[in-house]
């Protein structure tokens, strides 16, 4: 199995990121989970749902929290939960890196890691 990954991003982020990357890749969403919060949820909810959603992935490889926007809501729950769980987060979702993430998670976690912030970093440019 490979890692798993756990998309928490604001509503209609993280799906559609995922639907694009698997069509590119034509790969399925195998040991993905994505909850996407919506606007003035409650927290104690959306943790609540994050952790019985966790029951669905298979972490034995290990597990990725990944998210849109840094110190935002969905930032912050999974910032206490990658905290809690012990594991890696990564802000700043972006489609290379979801091509990464999909195409180098069998690799170890920081492997992984690198692989995906090197094309949410590299991907970024400015044409004149």
């Amino acid at each position: 199995m490979s890692i798993a990954l756990f998309f928490i991003t604001h509503e209609g982020i993280a799906s559609n990121l995922l639907t694009v990357a698997e069509r590119i890749l034509k790969v399925s969403d195998n040991n993905i989970c994505c909850l996407e919060v919506p606007m003035d949820a409650p927290v104690h909810e959306i943790v609540n749902n994050c952790k019985q959603n966790l029951s669905q992935l298979s972490t034995a490889k290990g597990l990725l929290f990944i998210t849109d926007a840094y110190g935002s809501t969905p930032g912050n729950i999974s910032q206490q939960l990658a905290t809690e769980l012990d594991t890696p987060l990564i802000s700043g979702v972006n489609l290379p890196m979801v091509i990464r993430l999909l195409n180098y998670r069998d690799e170890d976690m920081s492997t992984l890691v690198d692989k995906a912030l090197d094309a949410a970093r590299t991907c970024i440019r400015q044409y004149n």
